[in-house]
């Protein structure tokens, strides 16, 4: 079984003598700090819409003293970025909290703070693809499954790839930075190749474009991504 980055992370914390994070004294942030301070987060700021629904932020950013930044650069800030995001879009299925975008966390420098100091702000902004957390997010959408997370098509077009800007981001080597495109038009939905460096492939036929029928499969580099014509039938 792969470590996790928050799993490597924390061990090079851990382990490092000459590394980018040897241990400089107690005051040293941990990975676990602010994965804690992310679910601390959210649960001060999900709040009830309606009977059955309550809404969570989903964009994080992190303000770090410029040590922390720095080392977090050089570790790799976006694989972690992404870790942390991962596991609180699983902490927010646990709680049946909803987002109304997909979950980012963000990492900006401070001059102002000290080492080992952070501050957190989150906020509400619309996305094109919004992940699945609870059953009862029973808008009728076309939806992606991908590595065992389901998320709904919200708008006319959704980008996945490995680049921070897509509305669905995919760690995998083998991915463009903007890879597909799904196109929801009046003739149908559509992936869209956006000239990948390995290609899209539908059924297992590489395809510049192509219209989806429920419960294609499309893979692009190592991901398979599962196509249903409506979220109303996955529940």
């Amino acid at each position: 079984m792969t470590m996790s980055v928050l799993d490597r992370f924390e061990k090079s914390v851990e382990g490092a003598v000459n590394g980018v994070f040897s241990k400089l004294g107690s005051k040293d942030l941990q990975p676990v700090d602010l994965s804690s301070a992310l679910e601390r987060e959210i649960d001060k700021e999900a709040m009830p819409v309606g009977r059955d629904r309550t809404v969570a932020p989903n964009e994080y950013r992190f303000k770090l003293s410029t040590p922390d930044f720095d080392h977090i650069e050089q570790w790799g800030s976006e694989a972690l970025a992404d870790e942390l995001a991962d596991n609180l879009t699983n902490y927010a299925r646990s709680q049946h909290y909803a987002f109304v975008g997909p979950v980012v966390v963000i990492f900006e420098e401070d001059l102002d703070l000290g080492k080992g100091s952070f501050k957190l702000t989150s906020a509400s902004v619309q996305g094109n693809a919004v992940p699945v957390t609870t059953d009862e997010q029973n808008e009728d959408c076309p939806l992606l499954e991908i590595n065992g997370n389901q998320y709904m098509l919200t708008k006319e077009k959704t980008v996945l790839g490995r680049g921070s800007g897509c509305d669905i981001v995919i760690e995998d080597p083998g991915i463009s930075r903007k890879h597909l495109e799904i196109d929801i038009t009046g003739n149908g939905v559509i992936a869209r190749d956006l000239g990948s460096t390995n290609g899209t492939y539908v059924e297992g036929h590489q395809v510049p474009a192509a219209t989806l029928l429920d419960g294609n499969t499309i893979t692009i580099g190592r991901t398979r991504i599962l196509y249903w014509a409506s979220s109303q039938e996955q529940e």
